[in-house]
């Protein structure tokens, strides 16, 4: 090949390459931080019950429980007529483009500050190669149904 010839591939498959690249080692990353994520669900994510609290079929109800969305007012609402409260907290592990986060809910019974049971979940977004259109990927663990509310309540009358 002449040197004219190498000089146009060169600029020709170059930004290829550099684009080929760069795309790999963006992947690369998400690679690893999901393998990083999944690592810490398997240390402590996931729901642990410590202790089940009853609670009426009203109050289930009232808290949407039937319609599937049961929820606690947070602890900052101070909702002293209601037994129990979630707490959630949220902890930067990586910040940048690429952002991993552990997140925790904790259900608390107002009496005696006990936390009842908690939901911990780990997260990956971003990290994509910087020209893409669509919205950033992202990975979070673990996947499975984490309704620690539900799982804390225990309706009266209900079969456990």
């Amino acid at each position: 090949m002449s040197i004219f010839g190498k000089v146009v591939a060169g600029i020709v498959l170059g930004p290829i390459a550099i684009l080929v690249a760069s795309i790999g080692g963006c992947e690369a990353m998400k690679a690893y931080y999901d393998w990083q994520v999944r690592e810490m669900c398997e240390n402590d994510g996931g729901v642990t019950v410590y202790e089940r609290f009853p609670v009426s079929t009203e109050f289930f109800k009232a808290r949407g429980g039937d319609r599937g969305v049961m929820s606690l007012p947070s602890e900052s609402e101070e909702r002293k007529d209601v037994p129990v409260f979630q707490r959630m907290k949220s902890l930067v592990v990586k910040e940048g483009s690429l952002k991993v986060l552990r997140y925790e809910a904790q259900v608390i019974r107002w009496s005696d500050s006990k936390v009842l049971g908690r939901l911990i979940l780990y997260g990956r977004g971003g990290g994509d190669f910087p020209f893409t259109a669509s919205a950033p990927s992202y990975y979070q663990c673990p996947e499975e149904n984490n309704h620690v509310v539900r799982r804390v309540l225990a309706i009266q009358g209900e079969a456990k």
